[in-house]
């Protein structure tokens, strides 16, 4: 679900529902002085089409808001950013040298002492993963944004106006999982959420977890897709990811179970439950077979993920690594591994 990486964090994945809330903010009048941001004289503030547009289930990206000042005379002071639902904020920065604050929670990020001059712009970001998974095919999205005169975002009557010429640029696509996934709420140390499609299925399970954590899994959409050196995999891609209450990815130790389905295993060309892998991508660099990895691989429109087909972990120094590969009864194939923070797999 990275950057979270997860999910892929990826990963839980739910299709993205849409959700508008506002943002905007302008730098406090001096005292004494009646704001002149009212229904009858109203502040503008414009914003560029949020980069970037589009997003994965499970995929951290930074998405950038272009804001300016079209009142006159009056300063924008302070922005906040909404998320849409079902994603997780979990980072806000201001332009270097710009100035301003910038605090978050899950759900929002907060911007103040913008101080933003009439005609001036300023760039802010929010890093945010979409955490839960839906059904397939994609979804539209839309940020919420409100901005203020004051510095603090504080005070009644000196709100500012979006640009309606501005009122589409606040909304995106999220291209969701293939088949449903599932985020949970952990409430112990020890928990776990399982995602099913029609010839896969993952689960995650965590006994580092604290109570209030959200771990999340799901099956990628098909712009979530990448490769390794000498394997062919199945078609899904797997992704999980576990978020601290506040919505921060968290690197902690997973045990990941991939079953893949009698009917893809018939298939896929290698039947035998030993010829399965886990091809794995990561933020985080990591060791892998001889002659698999890869570094700068682009997925989900990020470009700074490592592949590479795991070790197992007896001969691993660590995780990421495979546990075991069997057959059940059924004769589906498992394939058990140990993972960090934010990975994707395909089996």
């Amino acid at each position: 679900m990275p950057k979270a990486g997860f999910i892929v964090a990826r990963v839980s994945f739910l299709v993205i529902a849409a959700s508008v809330l506002g943002v905007a903010m302008l730098a406090a009048p001096a005292a004494g002085q009646t704001s002149t941001c009212t229904s009858s004289s109203k502040c503008f503030f414009a914003v560029e089409p949020v980069l970037p547009s589009s997003t994965a289930a499970g995929v951290s990206n930074s998405f950038t808001f272009t804001i300016q000042n079209e009142a006159t005379p009056q300063q924008l002071g302070a922005v906040q950013i909404s998320a849409p639902t079902g994603f997780m904020i979990t980072g806000a920065s201001v332009a270097p040298g710009a100035s301003g604050t910038a605090s978050f929670t899950s759900s929002s990020a907060l911007f103040l002492n913008l101080s933003l001059a009439s005609g001036d712009s300023t760039t802010l970001t929010v890093s945010a993963t979409v955490s839960s998974c839906g059904p397939s095919g994609t979804s539209s999205y839309q940020w919420g944004l409100e901005a203020k005169q004051s510095n603090n975002f504080n005070g009644t009557g000196n709100d500012f106006q979006l640009d309606p010429r501005s009122a589409g640029n606040l909304s995106g696509t999220v291209i969701s999982c293939s088949g449903p996934g599932e985020r949970q709420v952990c409430t112990s140390t020890t928990c776990s959420a399982t995602a099913l499609s029609a010839g896969t299925s993952v689960t995650v399970t965590t006994s580092f977890a604290e109570p209030g954590d959200v771990i999340v899994t799901g099956i990628e959409g098909a712009s979530v897709n990448y490769s390794c050196p000498t394997y062919t995999s199945s078609a899904d891609v797997g992704g999980f990811a576990v978020f601290s209450e506040s919505g921060v990815p968290k690197p902690i130790l997973l045990t990941v179970t991939v079953r893949i389905d009698k009917s893809v295993v018939n298939s896929s060309g290698h039947p035998g439950a030993s010829s399965w892998q886990a091809c794995y991508a990561s933020t985080t660099s990591f060791t892998a077979l001889p002659g698999t990895f890869q570094q700068n691989v682009t997925i989900g429109g990020n470009s700074n993920y490592f592949t590479g087909l795991l070790p197992d972990c007896s001969s691993s120094p660590g995780a990421p690594c495979v546990q075991s590969r069997n057959k059940n009864n059924a004769g589906d194939k498992i394939v058990t591994f140990l993972a960090f923070g934010d990975p994707f797999v395909h089996p």
